[in-house]
């Protein structure tokens, strides 16, 4: 299978890569192990992903990936550097695996490398090309990449395909005793599969020895190698991912800029763009990676709760040890009392008679030689804890020299009780510890055939930048987010045709309806003006019901009369204003499902009922927006086929948020 860009793939990919990524921002870098994504915007040409992978690959991407909560350090050096700052250029170094991506300004740039030959690696240099960070430092035979270094490009391999002459075809085969596919791939700057491919069509078998070729076969190959440069240079034509279906499961071969003979007669799919062979062909790999932080994370928690549970075990283990010691020593107290009380007494009064604890201990060993049975028990003496450990039958106990007798063994039960109720405490956690730990045994990771794949981003229409719906006539209705798009929506979009609402109050969006043909019916004119009211303040205000109004667009101007100020993006209206009465305060919010997505849309139930069957009724409430988008996404999970339900999951949580209005609000009951 082919896992990595050649040179020549890096070369057909440079056209996509320049068009998204020259002249736009870098709003974000993110790093998933050797996979970088940078996320690009353009000033009116919307956003774009562009990915690559360290050693293997670079192209866009229509995958959206979960952020990692707490960025790499590295990551967090190329977001420091490089948010924020304009692509200037994107290039491919002479026809090498490397890409230079400059971002910066005409002042001062950083150049991001991404080398995508052998484990690869991505340096960010200074503006003098000073390596400033590296993903991998390491010293080479031709070159050291280490910091504050100057970046050196590696010594060029093979000979350059572009610039090869034909009568100098023969000289590349000269003195080669290996195969035909390997003298080529060792001395021409291209990959094996080129070089195989170039073999087919020049019907000669890429095992065959370059000792054996005859003169005819040599020229066979030499026009095998001129068409495959022609395809080369005609560019990207009809990108595509070959399969092997010989096994039971079809399983992508290689992803192709052009049509391969040498893999003529195996199933295909052309796709529109390189990046987007590539990006679907490497999709797999994504989801192996998720797979294996699933079950990494499971592994590790399944180690900490067992080793948690081992450590109470071990506690428990030395509370009743403890216990069962601390009673026996009660017991005994009082089986040897007389003793006991005889050795406290003794210590007790040679104390108060001011011998010293030398004194004490010399005394002892007297009555030791002595064969006094109260010297022979005692051990030692420890006065800094006034403590005197003895040994009664056999048995090794502390008495406090403060306490007589009776009030030891008292206190040895005492503590010997504190243990055992520990103990059960201890049992108790360890059962909510198991209890944790067989839940999460019974947790599927689910297979990697049923791992969702990574979300395609889905390209929005230009209407999607302001708020709209569909009529229940047909008609598109659009509306501004704020005094900036209420601006554009006014100044840029609305047309001689079009009508012109608003709310009768502050804080009320612009609302145009989008007419082609004959006029909007009363219908779609209640329709936007519900729109207008809902998304005003009156929702905020927590209103039932609003007033609203509609207009031409000649009655529409952005100059102020003479002498007075106009704020940004207000208008002037002149002329009669149509009013709409008492339209309630309420929306529906729905979606429209296409293909692998599900498109979220908010307006007047009376057009979202007629433009999506999967809808739920929303009001004005106190209920946290959070958890309202939540409740949404629940509700209409419940209403959509069960086959489509993991599309509601896939709508990200930003979209559903865009569609309500500001402030709370609650589902309305049916």
């Amino acid at each position: 299978m082919k896992e990595t860009m050649s040179n020549t793939d890096i070369r057909l990919i440079l056209p996509e890569l320049k068009e998204a990524a020259e002249g736009s921002f870098v709003k974000n870098v993110y790093q998933y192990g050797d996979v970088f994504v940078l996320k690009l915007y353009k000033p009116a040409g919307g956003t774009s992903q562009l990915l690559f992978q360290v050693g293997h690959r670079i192209h866009l991407t229509e995958f959206r990936r979960v952020a990692p909560r707490v960025p790499p350090k590295f990551c967090s050096a190329l977001r420091k550097y490089l948010r924020e700052r304009r692509v200037m250029s994107i290039s491919q170094h002479d026809l090498d695996r490397i890409v230079v991506i400059e971002i910066g300004d005409e002042s001062s740039s950083h150049k991001l490398v991404v080398e995508l030959f052998g484990n690869g690696n991505l340096l960010l240099l200074d503006p003098n090309d000073t390596i400033f960070v590296a993903m991998r430092y390491r010293k080479m035979k031709d070159r050291d990449v280490v910091p504050k270094a100057k970046y050196e490009f590696p010594p060029p391999r093979g000979i350059d395909i572009l610039t090869l002459e034909m009568d100098s075809f023969e000289d590349v085969l000269a003195d080669s005793n290996a195969n035909v596919v390997r003298t080529l791939a060792s001395r021409l700057n291209l990959d094996a599969l080129s070089c195989e491919e170039i073999c087919t069509l020049a019907g000669v078998e890429p095992d065959t020895k370059v000792p054996a070729l005859d003169t005819q076969t040599k020229k066979d190959l030499a026009g095998g190698f001129i068409q495959f440069i022609e395809k080369f240079k005609d560019g990207a034509n009809a990108p595509r991912i070959v399969y092997d279906d010989s096994e039971e499961e079809q399983s992508s071969v290689a992803f192709l800029p052009f049509k391969f003979e040498t893999y003529n007669g195996l199933p295909e799919e052309t796709f529109a763009s390189f990046s987007r062979a590539i990006d679907s062909f490497f999709g797999v790999s994504d989801i192996e990676l998720m797979e294996e932080e699933i079950q990494d994370a499971h592994a590790k928690e399944r180690t900490r709760l067992e080793r948690i549970i081992e450590k109470q075990e071990e506690g428990i283990l030395r509370l009743k040890k403890k216990a069962e010691s601390l009673r026996a020593s009660g017991e005994v107290i009082y089986t040897n009392f007389q003793l006991v009380q005889e050795i406290l007494d003794t210590i007790s009064k040679a104390r108060a008679s001011g011998l010293s604890w030398r004194e004490i201990m010399d005394r002892v060993e007297e009555g030791r030689k002595k064969g006094i049975a109260s010297a022979k028990s005692i051990e030692r003496i420890a006065p800094s804890q006034a403590k005197i450990i003895v040994n009664l039958d056999g048995i090794q106990v502390d008495l406090d020299i403060r306490q007589n007798a009776q009030d030891n063994a008292s206190l040895a039960y005492d503590q010997a009780k504190k243990s055992e109720s520990k103990m059960t405490g201890a049992q108790n956690q360890i059962e909510k510890t198991r209890v944790k730990l067989e839940e999460l045994e019974k947790t599927k990771i689910e297979p990697r055939d049923k791992i969702t794949r990574p979300v395609r981003v889905r390209k929005k229409r230009w209407y999607e930048k302001f708020r709209w719906f569909i009529s229940s006539e047909g008609f598109l209705v659009i509306g501004g987010r704020d005094a900036k798009t209420n601006e554009r929506l006014a100044k840029r979009q609305m047309e001689p045709d079009d009508v012109f609402l608003h709310a009768s109050l502050h804080g009320a969006p612009y609302v145009v309806v989008k007419v082609h043909d004959s006029p909007p019916g009363e219908q779609t004119l209640k329709e936007a003006a519900q729109f207008a009211v809902t998304f005003s303040r009156a929702w905020q205000d927590g209103l039932s019901k609003g007033d609203a109004y509609w207009v031409n667009p000649e009655q529409v101007s952005f100059s102020p009369p003479s002498g007075e100020y106009l704020p940004a993006g207000a208008v002037m209206l002149y002329g009669t204003k149509n009013y709409i009465r008492s339209v309630p305060v309420e929306l529906a919010v729905g979606v429209i499902l296409e293909d692998e997505f599900a498109i979220p849309v908010s307006g007047p139930p009376s057009a979202i009922s007629v433009l999506s069957e999967y809808h739920v009724g929303v009001v004005p409430g106190e209920g946290k927006k959070g958890q309202l988008v939540k409740n949404i996404s629940n509700a209409l999970k419940g209403f959509v086929p069960k086959e489509k339900s993991q599309l509601i999951d896939q709508i990200p949580q930003e979209d559903l948020m865009r569609v309500l209005p500001a402030g709370g609000g609650k589902i309305k009951p049916p």
